[in-house]
């Protein structure tokens, strides 16, 4: 049996509404799983030094806006103007690059998972999923283990042998689990 035949028989479901948004349809699904996934890390960025400040018995962050809740960009803001240190022996563009392969392979599985049910967008009949494919489980396995080679590069990059051995106790973990 042919891809097509099996993309509109009922047991594999109506395949036939991905594919069709237009292309800035698709931009803007993906800028806002994108926008989504960095507001959650600031939400649980906040919410975990509460609870950690409630079990220490301590305030907690409570500075920066109404409860707390601009410590997140606050310490965004920090750590971006901090000043950045490389090690001497390091390669700069592997030191550089590594990071951005390993958040962007986490931040890319989420275009396969689905979010909701077919809705209208700007007029447009469209799934609240970026995209969805016959071998949506394989693609989430091997951008999955992209991101392990971000970690791996990010300990063999600084030039040095403990960073290294981190980096490879790592991937090792991610890979066993």
């Amino acid at each position: 049996m042919n891809v097509l035949a099996q993309a509109t028989t009922p047991e594999y479901g109506d395949l036939s509404i991905f594919g069709n948004d237009p292309f800035w349809l698709s931009l803007f699904k993906g800028l806002a799983i994108f926008l989504a996934l960095i507001l959650l890390t600031l939400f649980t960025t906040w919410f975990e030094r509460k609870v950690v400040a409630r079990m220490q018995q301590r305030s907690g962050p409570n500075r920066w806006g109404p409860f707390g809740l601009l410590t997140p960009i606050y310490d965004g803001i920090k750590l971006a103007l901090k000043e950045g240190i490389t090690p001497a022996n390091a390669d700069k563009l592997v030191y550089l690059l590594a990071p951005i392969i390993a958040a962007t392979a986490a931040m890319m599985v989420f275009a396969v998972i689905p979010l909701g049910p077919v809705v209208s967008m700007f007029g447009v009949e469209t799934p609240l999923q970026l995209t969805d494919f016959s071998v949506s489980v394989l693609y989430v396995l091997a951008i999955a283990s992209i991101g392990i080679y971000g970690i791996v590069l990010a300990g063999w990059s600084s030039g040095s042998t403990y960073p290294l051995l981190g980096g490879l106790r790592s991937s090792a973990q991610m890979i066993s689990y």
